[in-house]
């Protein structure tokens, strides 16, 4: 196909792309919700509330799209790759909330200036994923893989700043803080990783639909 390849879009192509952009700016918020609560400690428990309710609005989000999906013949996009893109986006947000859910029930005093950094890269990442639904509607293959290759160097990013944390933690002796912080970073270094997923799918369509 050549540019403008859903051009052609029905009345249900509209529907799934609508909740598909719904589910990523969700995304977008919950990444943000995250940050804000590392930068403002005081307000965790808050926050945490929130993203709870962010990671349940997406769920509703997924299942909506899904079903939409099942009910309907001709899609705007292959029904696998659909399929591959909220199930990837969900499980981002997953991670998101995970990750402020174990602050909250391993007691974690105050977050870390890696945990800052990876939320930070973390809410780019989302910010990119949400421009890259957005652009699946204009088809445009270039644009496709920029957002794609955004995302992937937020994640290699996140790499190496979970070699850092990881590093950082054997400066102390406290075994039992040690093996809470872990857990924080694997949990946030994950969610990075699953922003890597959403991008191999985003540059799947992206080749596919050329």
């Amino acid at each position: 196909m050549t540019g403008g390849w859903l051009s052609w879009v029905r009345a249900n192509d509209v529907e799934i792309m609508t909740v598909l952009q719904n589910q990523a700016n969700n995304l977008v918020n919950a990444s943000k919700v995250l940050l804000e609560l590392i930068g403002n400690y005081t307000t965790l428990n808050e926050k945490n509330a929130i993203l709870k309710n962010l990671e349940h609005e997406g769920d509703q989000l997924t299942h909506r799209l899904f079903t939409i999906i099942d009910r309907t013949f001709i899609t705007p996009l292959d029904k696998e790759d659909i399929s591959e893109l909220t199930s990837a986006i969900d499980q981002v947000l997953d991670g998101t909330y995970g990750a402020s859910d174990r602050l909250v029930l391993l007691k974690i005093q105050r977050p870390s200036q890696y945990m800052q950094e990876f939320a930070k890269l973390l809410l780019t990442a989302c910010q990119e994923i949400y421009k890259g639904v957005v652009e699946l509607h204009k088809g445009k293959r270039e644009s496709l893989l920029e957002h794609s290759k955004a995302i992937s160097n937020c994640e290699h990013e996140g790499d190496n700043i979970y070699r850092l944390a990881i590093a950082n933690l054997f400066d102390t002796d406290d075994a039992i803080e040690i093996i809470k912080l872990k857990e924080i970073y694997e949990t946030l270094e994950s969610a990075l990783d699953r922003c890597r997923d959403v991008a191999d799918v985003i540059e799947d369509i992206a080749l596919k639909y050329r």
